[in-house]
């Protein structure tokens, strides 16, 4: 019996069911895409912000003085004369590296999973300090220092181009230490031999009688050149220059020989050996940051013994546990700005499933009546039509649960099939408690009276409660810093309830003051339509939440990004200093003139930091700082409209201050005190400072110390001449600056030229903004469909009572025209309180959210961002909202036309 009426019934009436279909489809769709994306975007930002540190930074690198697995037989002690049995010089044998490589292998699988897999193959490479070399006569070089290198992967690293692998020579053991006979034979790379002039078979004496001359046997070039193990290796690849005014050019480079020289070269004067695990995050899940930052954390306080008697211990140092902590920082604000634009399009889904299931029953109303009154309970009718709704609810959960898997394939877990089940359940849940048994009846809505029950009261009166006290406990307790908080995913929900109540009982007065003003007109319809406002069936709180959470959504949106859009601008700002800043080459006068004349540029200022780092004294033994010199003038005009910018310039050396005092600006530290003389010891002079103020960290000038900051007038004071690598540029009001940008790049060749746009840029780019940004653009999409959805089922249900009064009209004369007007009447006054409501909730909810949740993480800021509510954003988000009430008119309307399939999708009885 009961499975001949379902039947029965989804094929007389399949419109309705159809409608409850899509709408149980979209909702299993969304939840469980949404799931797997979160997931998703959360691993990808780990390794995002894990491949923006260095290997230096991100690798596990241990730092030792000695060689591991050195033989001590090389050490003077432990001999007092020549080799044990005076045959004279031997090869040195190979050291052990093998056994040593597979202890930090042991040590490795040893690690607790996810850290295990985290580490990658460990290596490590031992050398000398770098001592001076000869100059070839002819080169461009002034000074050349060399790094004797041996690494056990040589060979795997480096590929021979020309000559042989370097090998052992023989060495003899003196009561004085290690004796080689001959030149240590190395290889070096092309741009090394080429810079210092070196030839395949030449040898190359040292100038420190503590090494001997090495001779070069072949020239190499890197299997990979941008792998991270030449990061751990400096000069390998290419040699250092550097270009001193005074000395010239300055080279350091490096040389590779066969590990078994290694040991006889630094056996007196020590070895530098870095050993590391190249770390790699790009297995690591959503769920393993919290436990791998434990463990890294665990590792890096550790000393461990890779072969047992070996001095060189493992005492790994990276940055990757505060890195990790950084990403679960910036991930408790992006879950929550995810959080508060899921809950939205996630409450306006329930409400149009209620709608939905209404519209069901009230197509069943007639055949439900007369079961009823044939003898089945109120328990029965309601498992009929809950049976209706699991028979096409649970295929479209499914499909719904396929769709999303095409849409973003990833692996099924058990909250997306938990998903999914609601889902499914809750539509016949929906169909179930819509069919009450004194609701069978047909009767004139228009006619009942709102508003009289004292359960609805009590209800409402508990949603106000709890909403009240969760938006209480959330601004007092914030959110928790792991997970979504159901504090913080409620709130908004429920603050959202209680003003659509709000609006609803507030509704009726409004409409009747409006019809009481209407009343005067001669023309029938406004008149009407305020009357039919708050009596006809196609409004009420259900389909007002939907609409006004479809507008919350938008709005919500739009002023979410847009804060953290001008947070992100605003830090960059402060990052850059200046609209650009420039970093790279020396800047001098003549390069300055070239930046003036940009098109565009305003102002620009250079910043120099001495290579000496100085000391500030004040009544104290002082404070190590950095010694920038800078126009203090210029740089205060380039930075007027930067936050934290400089606040003023300085005067010259002698203007103000006592005895020639130079006045100078000090890092905001406790031991240096603004308006009273200070001591600046530089090299071996001591100047006297007068400290006009003191400032916290000066924008696009990073130090890492404490600094004290002069004027370029007072560099003759500090007997130096300053070389200024930083410039910062301020454009003119109206220029373009990506032309300016790419103008002064042309001015500066080789330097680094950064713009708002670019770093800005580089923030945007990362998974966590861009699944913002996607997670917004989705929820307003699909807030826009459940608006769509909403306003066509509201004039679908309202349509029996409209028929009846549009006949009576159509009799008395009524146009065509009046009759649409009719039928905006229905959904325009219920359009417009959810406008309001919809735009003063989102505004709000980002006011709550911004109280309750740190969004610096997401901006890179030390200050939490100013909500911004940008006017052509809120007004594309109404002007949405509106198009899409007139589309959903339309839609009715075209339903209404079509009189045999709107025959079908209602059952019309009435």
């Amino acid at each position: 019996m009961l499975g001949l009426l379902v039947r029965r019934h989804l094929r007389t009436s399949w419109g309705a069911m159809l409608v409850l279909a899509l709408v149980t489809l979209l909702a299993a769709a969304a939840a469980t895409t949404a799931a797997r994306a979160v997931a998703d975007m959360r691993a990808r930002q780990v390794d995002h912000a894990t491949q923006h540190l260095t290997p230096l930074l991100r690798d596990a690198v241990t730092i030792a003085g000695s060689a591991p697995a050195a033989d001590p037989g090389l050490l003077p002690e432990t001999f007092g004369g020549p080799v044990r049995d005076g045959s004279g010089p031997t090869v040195p044998d190979e050291p052990a590296w093998d056994g040593y490589l597979a202890g930090m292998t042991g040590i490795r699988d040893a690690q607790p999973q996810p850290l295990r897999s985290v580490l990658g193959e460990p290596d490590f490479a031992v050398g000398t300090d770098p001592y001076g070399v000869e100059i070839v006569p002819g080169t461009d070089v002034d000074e050349s220092s060399l790094v004797v290198r041996a690494s056990p992967s040589l060979r795997e690293q480096m590929r021979l181009v020309e000559g042989d692998w370097p090998v052992a020579t023989p060495i003899a053991v003196t009561s004085s230490g290690p004796v080689l006979d001959e030149p240590v034979q190395v290889v070096v790379t092309g741009p090394t031999a080429d810079l210092l002039g070196w030839e395949v078979g030449e040898a190359y004496r040292s100038e420190s009688l503590a090494y001997p001359p090495v001779r070069v046997v072949g020239v190499v070039e890197p299997v990979d050149p941008e792998a991270s193990a030449w990061y751990h290796q400096p000069f390998a690849r290419a040699p250092q220059v550097i270009q001193d005014f005074e000395r010239g050019n300055l080279v350091t480079s490096a040389a590779y020989t066969a590990p078994a020289m290694i040991d006889p070269l630094t056996a007196l004067r020590g070895a530098q050996t870095r050993l590391w695990y190249p770390v790699s995050t790009e297995g690591v899940g959503a769920g393993d940051v919290e436990r791998l930052a434990a463990q890294v954390r665990g590792l890096t306080h550790s000393s461990l013994e890779v072969v047992p008697g070996d001095p060189v211990r493992l005492q790994p140092r990276t940055e990757l546990a505060g890195v990790l902590d950084d990403v679960l920082g910036e991930r408790a604000g992006t879950d929550a700005i995810l959080a508060v634009l899921v809950v939205g399009p996630l409450g306006a889904v329930a409400a149009v499933m209620v709608l939905a299931a209404r519209l069901v029953v009230d197509r069943r109303r007639s055949a439900l009546a007369v079961l009823r009154a044939r003898g089945m309970t109120g328990l029965q009718v309601r498992a009929l039509t809950a049976a209706e709704g699991l028979v096409v609810s649970v295929p479209a959960a499914l499909a719904g649960l396929g769709a999303g898997l095409l849409a973003w394939p990833g692996a099924v877990t058990v909250p997306q099939v938990l998903l999914t089940l609601a889902a499914a359940l809750a539509p016949a849940v929906a169909a179930a408690t819509a069919t009450m048994p004194r609701g069978l009846r047909t009767e004139r809505s228009d006619l009942t009276a709102p508003g009289r029950s004292r359960l609805r009261l009590v209800a409402e009166l508990t949603v106000l409660g709890l909403a009240a006290l969760s938006a209480g406990l959330l601004l007092s307790r914030g959110v928790v810093a792991e997970g979504v908080d159901p504090l913080l995913a409620a709130t908004p929900l429920l603050v959202s309830v209680a003003a659509t109540l709000v609006a609803v009982r507030v509704t009726p007065f409004a409409a009747r003051g409006l019809e009481r003003l209407l009343a005067r007109r001669r023309d029938l319809v406004p008149y009407l339509g305020a009357a039919r406002a708050t009596r006809a069936s196609a409004g009420g709180v259900v389909p007002a939440l939907a609409l006004v959470l479809s507008v919350s959504v938008a709005t919500s949106s739009a002023v979410l990004l847009s804060t953290l859009d001008a947070g992100v601008e605003q830090q960059a700002r402060v990052e850059l200093g200046a609209d650009v800043r420039a970093t790279g080459p020396v800047v001098g006068s003549e390069a300055v003139a070239s930046l003036r004349d940009v098109a565009g540029v305003a102002d620009v200022a250079t910043v120099a930091r001495l290579d000496d780092q100085g000391r500030v004294a004040q009544d104290g033994p002082g404070v190590p700082v950095a010694v920038l010199v800078a126009d203090t003038d210029a740089l205060a005009r380039v930075q007027a409209q930067v936050p934290g910018g400089l606040p003023g310039g300085l005067a010259g050396p002698g203007a103000g201050g006592a005895d020639g005092a130079v006045p100078a600006m000090v890092h905001d530290v406790d031991d240096v005190v603004p308006g009273s003389p200070a001591t600046l010891e530089l090299g071996d002079e001591e100047v006297a400072l007068d400290v006009a103020r003191s400032v916290g960290t000066i924008p696009g000038v990073p130090s890492d110390v404490p600094f004290v900051l002069v004027d370029a007038a007072s560099a003759a004071a500090l007997d130096v001449s300053p070389e200024p690598r930083t410039a910062l540029l301020a454009f003119e009001p109206d220029a373009d600056a990506r032309e300016v940008a790419a103008a002064v790049a042309d001015a500066l060749p080789g330097a680094e030229v950064d713009d708002l746009r670019s770093v800005t840029a580089r923030v945007l780019e990362s998974p966590s903004s861009a699944g913002i940004a996607a997670g917004a653009a989705v929820a307003v999409a699909v807030a826009a469909a459940l608006s769509l959805a909403t306003v066509v089922l509201m004039l679908v249900l309202a349509t029996p009572a409209r028929r009846r009064l549009l006949a009576v009209l159509r009799s008395m004369g009524l146009r065509g025209s009046e009759a649409r007007g009719v039928v905006g009447w229905e959904v325009g006054p219920w359009a417009a309180v959810a406008l309001v409501v919809g735009a003063l909730l989102g505004v709000a909810v980002p006011l709550l959210l911004r109280a309750s949740v740190d969004l610096r993480p997401l901006t890179g800021g030390d200050v939490q961002p100013p909500l911004v509510l940008d006017p052509w954003w809120l007004l594309l988000a109404g002007a949405g909202f509106v198009v899409v009430v007139a589309l959903g008119v339309g839609v009715s309307a075209a339903l209404g036309r079509r009189t045999a399939t709107v025959d079908r999708l209602r059952a019309e009885t009435e």
